[in-house]
């Protein structure tokens, strides 16, 4: 078999390996009874089955934390292993979940401190360890560091971050195949609107300063930099959303709405990589994507239960 051939070979066997674990992710609804564990052993034991590594893990945030990182950083590496072609773009998943421990060392480094299960502050890492968690994150580091002295909003640090992500997505090519990088190119611009729409209409929901927002914008996407620079200057969410359906968006009655329409069409274009007969990078990473947010809802939830905060209110708030 050629070279050629043993590459195909290896990303049709990625893409059926990563459909027959579709079935094995929560749906929506099982995501939502999760807000109504009693605590986080409570929680734990709802989802170890899924996530074996959490069986012997402590019931505690970061045991919960720690365990779910590690699975899916651990599956990451199997799919590396089994399509070698994928792996510039696969280190990209692995590195969104590297992400997670730096913002949140970033964050004590501005003195925002997450709160533990028992109402305390947690201390922020050491020097050393604290370096370890952001090498490697120097541009998200500085940019985040600078937006965030400017206008004094946590949740632009994570945004910065997510940017630069969705940027590196648009320059992976090294060792990819032509077919591969179409795939990954129309990938990328979605994901570009997907973070476009939710920056814009959160802030403005929240009342974040237009700037912050604009600074914010990135532009790759399907919707044009003009317009959502206008959108950007809106007072009300609604009539950001009136400008957005000039863009061919549908008319939607919530952000969530819109956010959930951008998802879909993520989604169908995955499946559509892969049943239409491409090499099935699609499939791979629509999947990754969809078992990442899974676990990040998953640790908004054992944040919530930790902090005692009201299922309902939860749900509305850290579930997406």
């Amino acid at each position: 078999m050629t070279p050629e051939g043993m590459a195909l070979t290896d990303l049709v066997f990625g893409a059926v390996k990563a459909s027959s674990r579709k079935g094995k992710l929560f749906t929506e609804q099982q995501i939502i009874d999760l807000v109504g564990s009693r605590d986080l052993k409570d929680l734990q034991n709802r989802i170890k089955e899924r996530y074996p590594l959490l069986a012997a893990a402590t019931p505690s945030l970061k045991g919960i934390e720690e365990g779910l990182i590690k699975s899916y950083k651990d599956e990451i590496d199997r799919f590396i292993k089994a399509t070698p072609d994928l792996e510039p773009a696969l280190r990209m998943a692995q590195r969104e979940v590297d992400e997670y421990r730096a913002i949140e060392t970033l964050k004590s480094r501005v003195g925002i401190f997450a709160t533990d299960s028992k109402g305390g502050e947690r201390r922020p890492l050491k020097e050393d360890a604290a370096q370890s968690a952001l090498k490697g994150f120097e541009r998200e580091v500085e940019e985040a560091t600078e937006i965030y002295e400017k206008y004094k909003v946590p949740g632009l640090i994570d945004a910065v971050f997510a940017r630069q992500r969705i940027r590196n997505l648009f320059s992976t090519d090294a060792g990819m195949t032509k077919d591969v990088l179409e795939e990954l190119g129309e990938y990328a611009r979605l994901k570009a609107d997907v973070f476009n729409i939710s920056v814009l209409l959160r802030g403005i929901k929240n009342g974040i300063d237009r700037k912050a927002l604009m600074e914010m914008v990135l532009p790759g996407g399907g919707i044009s930099w003009k317009l959502l620079q206008e959108a950007a200057k809106q007072a009300e969410i609604k009539k950001a959303m009136t400008l957005l359906e000039v863009a061919g968006l549908p008319k939607t009655d919530s952000p969530r709405a819109l956010e959930r329409f951008y998802e879909s069409r993520i989604s169908k274009m995955m499946n559509r990589a892969y049943y239409d007969g491409y090499l099935g990078a699609g499939a791979i990473m629509g999947y990754l994507e969809l078992k990442y947010r899974e676990i990040r809802n998953i640790m908004r939830i054992a944040n919530a239960i930790s902090l005692g905060i009201d299922p309902k209110r939860a749900v509305q708030d850290f579930i997406f």
